[in-house]
C-alpha cells in the first residue's frame, strides 16, 4: 500500500472511549461504533484483505456507515478505486449518510479515488456534489479542479484553485495545480510564480520541482524564438 495511506485515515476517528456492553445508552453506543470504526481503518495499514472481510461482515450485522465506509477504504487500499470511489459515493447520497460534514468527507473521498481511477468526470461529479453541501470546501475544490484540468477545462480548474487561494493563499497543492493550469494555457510566468509559491510552502514535493523544470524550459523556448524574430 501505497498512496492510499492518505486517505485511509482521512475519516478515522480520534478520542474515542471504551465501548460499554448490555444495556447502552445511544451515546454509548455511538462510542462502541466510533471505536469500531477506527480499529478497522487501522487494521487497512496491516492487512487489507482481513479489513475488507472484517468490514463486510461488520457491515452484515448492521455496521451501518462504519462499515461500509471502513469497506470502501479496504478496497481502494486493494486498487479497486473505482470500486471504492462508487460505494462512497452511495454512502453519500444514501440515507445513512450521517451528518452534511460526514456527507461532504465521503463526496471528498470518493472524489479523489475516482481521480485515482482515472475517470474525472466521474470526480467533477462527486466535487460537484459535495460543494453544494459546502461550497467552500478545500478538498472539494481541488479535486474539481483536477477533474477540469484532466478534461482540458483550465479556466475552470484556475477558477476554483483561485477560490481556495484567497482563503489559503499557502496552499501548496492549490498553488501547483493553478500553476499547471496556467501552464497550459502557455501563461508561463504567472505559471511560473504559482509554482515557485508552491515549493516555498513545501519544498520537498518532487512532483513541484518537476513541473517547475517544464515551466522553465517552456520560458526558455519562447525566450529564444522571440530572440530568433529579433534578428
Amino acid at each position: 500500500m501505497t498512496r492510499s495511506s492518505y486517505y485511509i485515515f482521512v475519516m478515522a476517528l480520534t478520542g474515542f472511549l471504551s465501548a460499554v456492553a448490555g444495556a447502552a445508552t445511544a451515546s454509548d453506543r455511538t462510542v462502541a461504533l466510533d471505536k469500531r470504526h477506527k480499529a478497522c481503518l487501522e487494521q487497512i495499514a496491516i492487512d487489507q484483505e482481513y479489513a475488507l472481510e472484517d468490514a463486510m461482515i461488520w457491515r452484515d450485522q448492521g455496521g451501518g456507515r462504519r462499515a461500509r465506509h471502513c469497506e470502501a477504504m479496504a478496497l481502494f487500499a486493494l486498487g479497486h478505486e473505482d470500486e471504492a470511489a462508487h460505494r462512497l459515493d452511495l454512502l453519500a447520497g444514501g440515507a445513512d449518510g450521517g451528518s452534511d460534514d460526514m456527507r461532504r468527507n465521503f463526496r471528498s473521498e470518493a472524489a479523489n479515488f475516482w481521480l485515482a481511477a482515472g475517470n474525472a468526470r466521474k470526480a467533477y461529479e462527486s466535487a460537484t456534489a459535495g460543494l453544494k453541501l459546502d461550497p467552500d470546501h478545500v478538498d472539494l475544490r481541488v479535486a474539481r479542479a483536477r477533474a477540469y484540468t484532466i478534461t482540458g477545462q483550465y479556466k475552470f480548474a484556475e477558477t476554483d484553485l483561485s477560490t481556495v487561494l484567497k482563503d489559503a493563499p499557502y496552499h501548496a497543492e492549490a498553488l501547483r495545480y493553478r500553476a499547471d493550469a496556467r501552464f497550459r494555457q502557455q501563461r508561463y510566468e504567472a505559471a511560473l510564480n504559482d509554482i515557485e509559491a508552491s515549493l516555498n510552502a513545501d519544498p520537498t514535493s518532487v512532483d513541484t520541482a518537476l513541473l517547475r523544470g517544464h515551466i522553465r524550459e517552456a520560458i526558455r523556448i519562447e525566450e529564444a524564438a522571440a530572440a530568433d524574430g529579433d534578428e
